[in-house]
């Protein structure tokens, strides 16, 4: 991709912050003049930020994508991601942290934010099994948006637990994080304990209720509360929350640059490597052509401000033992990365850092 493409999209960015319509169009039009996704993969990338920032002139309302309506729903683009991926089975090594909140006990509750179809849980499920913990009956309180998915995971859930004779009951949230109501909260207060706490790619779709009042700080101050024996955040590292236009797409582009190599670099048709590149298009657009800032999903931060903000909470981070196998699972030669640090787990592809694993217990 040219550095020119870069320069005038980022122009664009700045016109489309500062109102400047004529130039937001004129410059638009100077993209779309330069570039043949249809030709040319490495085009695909501008082509995501071109219809971005597009629909701030053309009236195109945000939603939350894994809501929309797709031919093929964001929920089984990801699915397709993990079996190609390895950085995006972060959650395996979220699975490591909470296994060993289980080992000695016959019964606990998983509460996981964004539990989409229940994969990540399953897999616990599995572990737990294999490793011969004691766990006979799992709680489980799967949050999410979408009811399609949430019946999804009681399905997979409940099909795992039979599978390895560990009874599973299941509570569906509907709802985003941030308006889980008294119910629910009160519905994890009652549940048997431990209480392991899972979220991966999750928490960074809640949006602040008002200005000055931190969404994601308030939810994990009220599960602090709670005690929970474990806690895992994955998240990308990237900042696209409360930064302007133009940083938001200057951040993004690196991120988004190293998944579409990422992509393009698996043994895969161009057909398959066009619909993986589509569920990060479509975030794409989310970050730049939302226009009504409370509609905006995709609102990722820096793993510094993640860190930060459990120690304000209350959470003690650490790093759970990561075994060979669970390596394997998330990294393949030789490009994609694992970094072990004091306080987290770096995954990337080449020298980009994109993937952050974060554990925590309860400090003092």
């Amino acid at each position: 991709m040219s550095g020119s493409v870069f320069t005038l999209l980022h122009l664009a960015a700045t016109a489309a912050e500062q109102g400047r319509e004529h130039e937001l169009r004129t410059l638009l039009a100077q993209v779309r003049s330069g570039i043949d996704p249809d030709a040319d993969s490495r085009d695909m990338l501008a082509a995501y930020y071109l219809a971005g920032l597009s629909s701030r002139v053309e009236g195109r309302r945000s939603a939350n994508p894994y809501l929309r309506r797709y031919e093929q729903p964001q929920i089984d683009l990801f699915r397709t991601l993990t079996e190609h991926l390895p950085f995006v089975r972060v959650g395996m090594l979220a699975n490591e942290h909470l296994l060993d909140a289980l080992r000695r006990h016959t019964a606990a509750t998983v509460l996981s934010i964004g539990i989409g179809q229940g994969h990540q849980e399953s897999a616990l499920l599995t572990r737990a099994a294999a490793r011969g913990l004691p766990l006979r009956h799992l709680v489980v309180i799967g949050v999410d948006p979408a009811a399609d998915s949430l019946a999804a995971a009681e399905l997979n859930l409940k099909r795992a637990g039979a599978g390895h004779g560990i009874d599973v009951t299941f509570h569906a949230v509907p709802a985003a994080t941030e308006e889980m109501g008294q119910d629910a909260w009160a519905l994890i207060g009652r549940s048997p304990r431990p209480l392991l706490a899972t979220a991966s790619f999750a928490l960074h779709h809640m949006v602040d209720p008002r200005p000055g009042l931190d969404a994601r700080e308030v939810f994990l101050r009220r599960l602090r509360a709670l005690e929970p024996a474990a806690l895992t955040l994955c998240e990308p590292d990237s900042d696209h929350h409360r930064v302007s236009l133009p940083e938001r797409f200057a951040n993004s582009w690196r991120m988004f640059s190293a998944l579409f190599d990422a992509i393009d670099a698996t043994p895969l048709t161009r057909a398959e490597h066009d619909a993986m590149k589509g569920f990060f298009g479509r975030e794409i657009i989310d970050i730049t052509g939302a226009v009504d800032e409370r509609s905006r999903y995709e609102r990722h931060e820096p793993t510094a401000t993640w860190l930060r903000r459990l120690r304000r909470c209350g959470f003690r981070t650490t790093v759970p033992e990561i075994t060979p196998e669970v390596e394997r699972t998330v990294t393949a030669p030789p490009d994609f990365t694992i970094s072990v640090r004091p306080d987290h787990v770096r995954l990337g592809y080449r020298r980009t850092h994109l993937v952050s694993m974060m554990a925590a217990v309860p400090g003092c």
